[in-house]
């Protein structure tokens, strides 16, 4: 979208040096705008959730719900039920069964190639046994998403909530990325993800801060260990574990 303003600006504005903006003065215009939509929406998510927590209290303290945070195992169907018809109760133990299925996702150690139906049938057609078959492996091939070559330690994230120590000399592995792991990503010294392609968020956040990116490493973070020496091209999309290596890193 932004590339086709810039090389077809549009031609039906006035011809008018104070309202005519240059193709790049626009672009920042737009990308001004996103930013703002982006403000607006998280602020609408924000509201929505205040007022069914509100709800929720209400619920709780008329003993429909066990707690406020209940409400958000629920679908939004069966809340206005809820509020329409206060003889109406919930199916036995649906609240915890619902809970149960989002720690059993929690706890998938990888990001399942299929997932079938919704909400509660995850299918992995990678067994363990492929997987142990791989862990001999020196050379791991998967897409290069962000151009460059670093030696580093591999440092393995399964979560945002880590407090570890990340620096230029870290490979970070990661099951996946989306926007919220982007200041974690911005310090590192190369990337590594189970999944993603050249336009996965990862990738673009890798490509912004020159940082080299290989992505679709199937199962990084089981067969790759905690302080290892590994060599990541990512132009070629090729990830390499280093022996009785003690280089830190070098572009």
């Amino acid at each position: 979208m932004f590339i086709q303003m810039l090389l077809n600006p549009d031609t039906t504005a006035k011809d008018n040096s104070k309202t005519n903006l240059s193709p790049h003065k626009s672009l920042q215009k737009r990308l001004q705008l996103k930013a703002k939509v982006a403000e607006v929406y998280a602020k609408l998510l924000a509201y929505l959730r205040w007022n069914l927590l509100e709800i929720a209290n209400n619920l709780a303290n008329n003993s429909v719900l066990f707690s406020a945070e209940s409400i958000f195992f629920l679908e939004l169907s069966e809340i206005r039920r809820l509020i329409r018809d206060p003889n109406w109760q919930l199916p036995e133990d649906i609240i915890s069964r619902r809970e149960n299925i989002i720690k059993q996702h929690q706890n998938l150690r990888s990001v399942p190639y299929i997932v079938y139906g919704f909400p509660n049938q995850v299918i992995n057609n990678q067994p363990i046994d492929l997987i142990n078959k791989q862990k001999d492996k020196l050379q791991f091939h998967g897409i290069g998403a962000s151009p460059g070559k670093v030696r580093g330690k591999v440092k393995i994230i399964h979560s945002l909530q880590t407090r570890e120590q990340i620096d230029k000399d870290t490979i970070l592995v990661l099951p996946y990325t989306d926007a919220g792991w982007s200041p974690l990503l911005a310090r590192a010294g190369g990337i590594i993800s189970e999944v993603g392609g050249r336009l996965s968020h990862g990738a673009i956040v890798a490509r912004e801060y020159k940082i080299p990116a290989v992505m679709d490493i199937a199962h990084a973070t089981e067969l790759l260990i905690d302080g290892q020496i590994v060599e990541i091209d990512g132009q070629q999309g090729i990830v390499k574990i280093v022996e009785n290596s003690t280089n830190t890193s070098e572009k």
